[in-house]
């Protein structure tokens, strides 16, 4: 179910990203403003296709100015020229480039551009042999040289004009009036435009300056998509995609030959790209790349997603000597999902000011003999050949890129051998620390008030008339400009729809009482939320309230004080039960923070592993069968955490309880009404009743953790832990305090524990966690100390299958004495009935499941299972038989939801 009508607008403009796909923010990158010019003239008119259809979102390139730009929705085109000649191209893809050479002398011009349809030739093609289709051996090229082509812009400084939004065709009528709260209705258009600059410093440090924005879509903000900056094509690590030129490619897709053009005096092949299997993280389309230099031309690329498609179309052109960079990008996001329908769009115009190339790097011997048959690479090769000692990689280099027939194997060790060499002329970090985001890519917002920016002299892209009537303008002039009647349009720009009182209360409402630096914010979750009303025949009804209280001592990027109080009243006790939670957070470095807790409150004898307060309700309402064991929890409890050293963690803990046994107090349920619940206090197995009695407990627990060789990243002061190649080592301590507080505990516990989580080639994933522990003393326990296992009686559950039995029924295998605990799974986009053909494009993952347990009253557990998980994203089925002592015992199958934090 979707929490937040904000989802929407995620999956458009910003879930597609995470979804991880080729840069849109190269989608930044590539769009751009043409410089004002008092004195300028306007160049106008319609690009069309013979059949006089327009062409919407064509690339326009204006070579003086080193500037590009799209038409609009509506194949509409206006650039502000100076004075004198201008030569500008116009091309589309599959349509044949036309350039135009424009005398502007004091006078706007309107012109209609006629783009053909492209004419595909097929020739010889000398770069691949044997019988295998010519896209191979183009494609080898292509990405032996991509870590070449990915470092050699050293700097650049781009004006950016950005314009997108979305149309809101079909929204169901369950989320109608939750979206219509946020400012979003069913049969309108949404779009925003900002001006901008970009700047660029080798490797991958990005400056953004948003000049000015305007936008009619509610809670917008791009900085999710922009910090997309720093990818590219040519990029074989990013984890966002897998690049149809990045070097692990061939493993994934299948490319064909299609023919080629002629634009100027470069050849263009076109290659048809296929994913092996449908995956998220591949692409389909077609990628244009320019003969004997093996750059990308273009690409007009879709990538599937779980919410439907997102088509990418990116246009570069040569702008400076040798270097070709993107002068026009557009995408759609075609969004079909749970009954929405949304059409969205991005694109833009880019004018690079400054390019500047890496003269250092070293330039491929092929390259430099494809470059000097260019004239106006002659001065920038004469200083490329001065004298130099080659290091041994690149003699290696030199001797692979000498073969006229690239195999497999040369491609992939020259690739390695490129990225090497041009990765040992960068810092890419100190040791563990990776380099910071917050110095690769900087945003500074909003440095001229929008109401301060004539936007029709810099927008270089013409409104459509969806966009005008978005945006409620009433200038006349852009209204002219759209082909609007100025009386058709309504003069009042509509503000988004302020929520009422009583709506915040039901649906829940962060509140801000101050602002930075010293920042308070207060989030009440509603009256009716997931978790705001439940039953189970201990409390009877249930209705819950919880608010959170945030306060920022300094800046939110440093120490903070969270305030959780949360009150619950059970209608079958009649008895109020509170709690309040407090968390200071000393330091984002080392992880420091401190908690304090105290309440009165029902809790599972297996808190945090044992069913769902929501599958409980169905189970108990519905078919009278009470699976959750409960016990009166009076507590106080504290804690501090942080880190000794960069993997090393360190957690102490302490807790007084005085517990309470509960009994059934209500027999109610829609059901079976002649059928009475279980006795909540009726263990299964050899549990004794005594250990279920009131109780008086303290104890205090230390844990450490260790992950070697753990590299990480500081952002904003906050420190992120990325990626280790090692596992973490977790080593556990407990023991309960008699005599203290009056505490009749009595017990020791040692637990040592190693988990990890790998992952490879984006799509593969094998997980492990083992655990093993010994109770050293075990004199006096109540039940809730006991160590608990992840189990589901029930076949439906919120949880995780990694670390999970789905056969073992709930409280039965608890110990008190010794265990040990393995589970082991492995995720794969293929493996048994994805290999069905009508089944191959889903997005599903197929996962094997190996879980063990063995402990003293029981006899050695096995269970395995076959599952398939992110059915629609969230929902997971599987199958599951378990063995004891090797013997058949059981099976079933189990469903699960994941809907993540």
């Amino acid at each position: 179910m979707i929490s937040s009508p904000n989802i929407i607008i995620n999956c458009i403009l910003r879930q597609f990203v995470h979804v991880k796909m080729y840069k849109i923010l190269l989608f930044v990158s590539l769009l751009s403003i043409v410089n004002i010019n008092l004195r300028s003239q306007t160049l106008s008119g319609i690009v069309k296709s013979p059949d006089g259809e327009s062409i919407p979102f064509a690339s326009i390139y204006i070579r003086e100015l080193t500037t590009g730009t799209t038409s609009n929705l509506e194949g509409e085109y206006s650039i502000e020229l100076s004075a004198g000649i201008s030569h500008i191209s116009f091309q589309a893809l599959g349509y044949t480039k036309v350039q135009l050479e424009v005398n502007m002398h004091g006078a706007d011009i309107i012109k209609d551009i006629e783009l053909k349809q492209q004419d595909y030739k097929i020739k010889e093609v000398r770069v691949f042999s044997g019988d295998e289709d010519p896209a191979y051996g183009i494609m080898r090229k292509s990405i032996s040289l991509a870590p070449y082509f990915l470092r050699q812009i050293k700097h650049y400084k781009a004006n950016v004009y950005l314009k997108g939004g979305f149309d809101m065709n079909k929204v169901p009528r369950l989320f109608r009036k939750q979206l219509r709260e946020e400012g979003i209705e069913e049969g309108k258009s949404y779009v925003a435009e900002s001006v901008n600059e970009i700047t660029f410093n080798s490797p991958n440090k990005f400056v953004h300056r948003q000049i000015s924005k305007r936008s009619t879509i509610p809670n917008d903000g791009e900085e999710e998509v922009l910090g997309y900056l720093n990818y590219s094509f040519y990029d074989s690590d990013s984890e966002l995609a897998i690049s149809p030129v990045s070097r692990k490619a061939f493993s994934f897709y299948k490319y064909q030959y299609e023919g080629f053009f002629q634009e100027g005096e470069y050849y263009v092949n076109k290659i048809k790209v296929t994913p092996k299997r449908k995956n998220q993280k591949l692409f389909e389309g077609y990628i244009y790349i320019v003969d004997q230099l093996w750059n990308l031309h273009s690409v007009d690329l879709v990538n599937e997603q779980f919410f439907g498609k997102v088509r990418i179309k990116q246009v570069q052109e040569q702008v400076k000597g040798k270097a070709w960079l993107p002068v026009s990008h557009h995408f759609d996001v075609d969004v079909k999902m749970m009954g929405f329908k949304v059409v969205a769009n991005y694109g833009g115009s880019v004018k690079y000011e400054q390019v500047d190339l890496d003269l250092g790097l070293p330039v491929p011997s092929t390259l430099k003999k494809a470059y000097a048959a260019l004239q106006a690479e002659q001065e920038y090769l004469q200083e490329q050949e001065e004298e130099r000692v080659k290091t041994k990689t690149q003699l290696k280099i030199e001797s692979l890129l000498e073969k006229e027939d690239l195999n497999n194997r040369d491609m992939m060790k020259l690739s390695r051998l490129m990225e090497k060499e041009n990765k040992s002329l960068e810092q890419m970090g100190n040791g563990l620390q990776l380099e910071s985001l917050d110095s690769t890519y900087k945003i500074i917002r909003d440095t001229v008030p929008v109401d301060s920016v004539d936007w029709n002299k810099i927008r270089p892209i013409p409104l459509s008339r969806k966009e005008v009537e978005s945006f409620g303008i009433k200038d006349s002039l852009t209204l002219v400009l759209a082909g609007i009647d100025v009386d058709s349009v309504k003069n009042a720009k509509e503000d988004a729809l302020s929520v009422g009182i009583i709506g915040n209360l039901i649906g829940g409402k962060k509140y801000t009482f101050s602002e930075k630096p010293r920042r308070m914010t207060m989030r009440h979750y509603g009256l009716i939320n997931p978790s705001s009303l439940s039953f189970n025949p201990v409390d009877g009804w249930v209705f819950m309230q919880g608010v959170n209280f945030r306060y920022y001592i300094n800046n939110p990027k440093e120490s903070r004080l969270d305030i959780v109080p949360s009150i619950k009243y059970t209608f079958g006790r009649k008895k109020l039960n509170w709690n309040l939670k407090n968390r200071f957070l000393l330091d984002h470095v080392k992880h420091t923070y401190l908690t304090l807790g105290i309440g009165q409150w029902s809790k599972d004898f297996k808190d945090g592993m044992g069913i769902s307060s929501f599958a409980n309700s169905v189970s108990s309402l519905f078919f009278k069968e009470n699976y959750m064991r409960l016990y009166q929890d009076n507590y106080l409890q504290g804690s501090v955490r942080t880190d000794l050293a960069n993997g090393l963690e360190m957690n102490l803990n302490f807790k007084f309880q005085d517990i309470e046994r509960l009994e059934n107090s209500s027999n109610y349920s829609i059901a079976y009404s002649n059928k009475d619940f279980n006795d909540n206090n009726d263990l299964p197995g050899r549990h004794s009743s005594t250990a279920v009695n009131n109780k008086k407990s303290f104890y205090l627990e230390s844990k450490i953790s260790y992950t070697p060789k753990y590299f990480y990243r500081i952002d904003g002061g906050v420190k992120r832990m990325i990626h280790t190649d090692y596992p973490t080592f977790t080593l556990l301590y407990k023991k309960g305090f008699k005599n203290v507080l009056n505490s009749t505990s009595d017990y020791d516990l040692m637990e040592f524990s190693v988990n990890q989580e790998m992952e490879w080639s984006f799509m593969y994933a094998l997980n492990y966690d083992l655990r093993a522990g010994y109770y050293f003393n075990n004199n006096s326990m109540h039940f809730s100390n006991y160590t608990h296992f992840n189990t589901s009686e029930i076949a439906f559950s919120f949880k995780d299958w990694k670390r999970n039995f789905n056969l073992l029924n709930d409280y039965e295998y608890s110990s008190n004495k010794w265990y040990l605990e393995g589970h082991f799974s492995y995720s794969t986009p293929y493996l048994l009935i994805k290999n069905i053909p009508f089944l191959q494009d889903k997005l599903w993952s197929e996962n094997i499941y190996f879980s063990h347990l063995t402990q003293p009253y029981f006899k050695n557990y096995n269970e395995i299972g076959y599952g398939i998980s992110q059915i629609f994203l969230v929902a997971n089925v599987g199958v599951f038989a378990g063995f004891e002592d090797m013997e058949f015992s059981r099976w079933g199958v189990s469903f699960s939801f994941n809907f993540g934090e």
